[in-house]
């Protein structure tokens, strides 16, 4: 099959990752597949990729509504032929609407977040429930409580939940759960509300006060990133504090680490825990979205609030006691399997020709 992928652009989020891992696996598999970018904006992902021979084709869209990428998308639509389009965040606004105009080409959609946040809005939860029930496009949530969001959302009764994957191949799972001279702390996630960096850090300043031992490394950028620098000095603990940036390969810092944390405020189903579950490490995350459905609490990770007490005292146990360690890594490495990107490519492939074949 012919498979075009449409994305705003490849920043570093979870979004841009799967789309990534879901190409290389389709690939793999022995699909076609293209992928337009609706910014003309060149990053460490879109280079990757177009280095291991994806081919893409970027627009110029404008800041805001831009209507005009919905000619632009037809033409390439036209060109490409493809079987199926498949959308990703809000591209979903223009490209169904050029797949219609095009031909009719059949449309998946990712709702990468719980319905309400990932709508942004509500014309864009208008276009969205008129595209799902009119047919033109079928959401794909990430797990079953997005799958749950969705249906009670846009009143839908057929939802299928596909999980995200990761190459699994590219993890190197930890088999020392010792502890050294230093405790060491993950956090990676773009710098915006939703990330909860600025609990994160008043839990870590806690932490610091009965441990004082710890560092943290904060891999990932955003415009709340100067705004959080700032904050862990005003805390004290600009010392401990370590915010890294962008990384083209994270794996290295996932398999260094003694921990990793991401006390979300909300999420779908995110790519950084599935990253490190495949290196075996213990995890502590927030209660929300996706991420009971991929962790079991007190078994492969520690599940907590979003307050920063409830963040402490999950590090706090995790540093005392490194059966515990051991015990919630080796399980949510165990579970790991369950989100390989080739297991994701093979369920995206078994909808992609479920709606080719009723075209």
């Amino acid at each position: 099959m012919k498979i075009l992928q449409v994305i705003p652009y490849f920043c570093f989020g979870g979004a841009e990752t799967m789309c990534e891992n879901l190409t290389y696996a389709l690939r793999e598999l022995g699909h076609d597949v293209v992928v337009v970018s609706l910014f003309d904006e060149r990053t460490k992902i879109s280079d990757r990729m177009e280095a291991a021979g994806v081919r893409i084709r970027y627009l110029s869209k404008k800041p805001g509504l831009d209507m005009s990428v919905v000619p632009k998308l037809m033409k390439i639509f036209r060109e490409e032929r493809p079987d199926v389009v498949h959308t990703h965040l809000n591209v979903i606004l223009y490209a169904v609407m050029a797949a219609r105009l095009a031909g009719g080409i059949p449309c998946v959609h990712t709702v990468h977040n719980v319905a309400k946040v990932e709508a942004e809005g509500t014309a864009q939860a208008i276009f969205n429930r008129f595209y799902y029930h009119r047919g033109w496009s079928v959401p794909v949530a990430l797990s079953p409580e997005v799958q749950r969001t969705v249906t009670e959302f846009y009143g839908l009764d057929r939802v299928p939940v596909i999980f995200n994957g990761v190459n699994l191949r590219r993890c190197v799972p930890k088999t020392d759960y010792g502890l050294g001279d230093t405790v060491s702390l993950l956090h990676i996630g773009r710098f915006d509300e939703q990330k909860n960096h600025a609990g994160l850090l008043q839990a870590f300043a806690k932490l610091l006060k009965t441990h004082p031992n710890c560092c943290l490394n904060l891999l990932g950028d955003g415009h709340l990133r100067t705004d959080m620098e700032n904050y862990a000095r005003e805390l004290g603990i600009g010392h401990a504090a370590h915010f890294l940036g962008n990384q083209a390969d994270v794996h290295p810092y996932l398999h260094d680490a003694d921990m990793f944390l991401l006390p979300s405020k909300y999420e779908g189903m995110p790519m950084t825990i599935i990253e490190a579950m495949g290196t075996g490490l213990p995890i502590v995350a927030s209660r929300v979205g996706g991420v009971p459905d991929m962790l079991r609490d007190g078994e492969s990770g520690l599940l907590v609030g979003c307050d920063p007490g409830e963040v402490c005292a999950a590090c706090e146990r995790l540093i005392d006691s490194e059966d515990l360690r051991r015990t919630l890594g080796q399980n949510a490495l165990a579970d790991s399997v369950r989100f390989s990107a080739e297991t994701m490519a093979k369920r995206y492939c078994e909808e992609y020709e479920r709606l080719a074949a009723k075209k």
